[in-house]
């Protein structure tokens, strides 16, 4: 199971609306931050919000552990890119033997993309789910103590 950080943003009746939390950094530069986390800055888009599954009582601002299957990324990644790009090869391909030339691959490859993303958008994802609330104490070491 893939687990993720994330802050409770607000609960619905279907679930709750969580944000992931990123962390700090790697470590190595002690948490003030490496050129390539500042690079990466640059180009973060806002903070997105997701719906998951959840059987604990939660309120706004509890941190949780979030996760989802290992297999389900795989298959909706396959839906979602997968299918289409499947579809719109097959579509060109066939077309291609009934009709030779460029025009009648053209038009059977983008029959085969519309009709494979209207299949990628009908199936249902597995939505993650809440784990475990996170626990409030954190153990820091310090330098020359173990």
């Amino acid at each position: 199971m893939l687990e993720q950080t994330a802050e409770v943003i607000h609960t619905a009746s279907d679930g709750v609306w969580v944000q992931a939390v990123e962390p700090s950094g790697c470590g190595t530069c002690g948490g003030q931050g490496c050129s390539s986390r500042r690079i990466a800055e640059l180009f973060q888009r806002k903070p997105r919000n997701f719906l998951v599954d959840c059987d604990l009582p939660l309120t706004p601002g509890d941190r949780v552990v979030i996760g989802i299957a290992h297999g389900s990324v795989l298959k909706s990644a396959m839906r979602a890119y997968g299918l289409p790009l499947g579809l719109m090869l097959a579509g060109a391909l066939l077309a291609q033997a009934i009709q030779p030339g460029d025009g009648a691959a053209l038009a059977g490859m983008l029959i085969g993309g519309v009709v494979g993303w209207f299949l990628a958008r009908g199936g249902r994802t597995a939505r993650p789910v809440v784990l475990r609330r996170e626990d409030r104490i954190s153990f820091q070491v310090m330098k020359g103590q173990s």
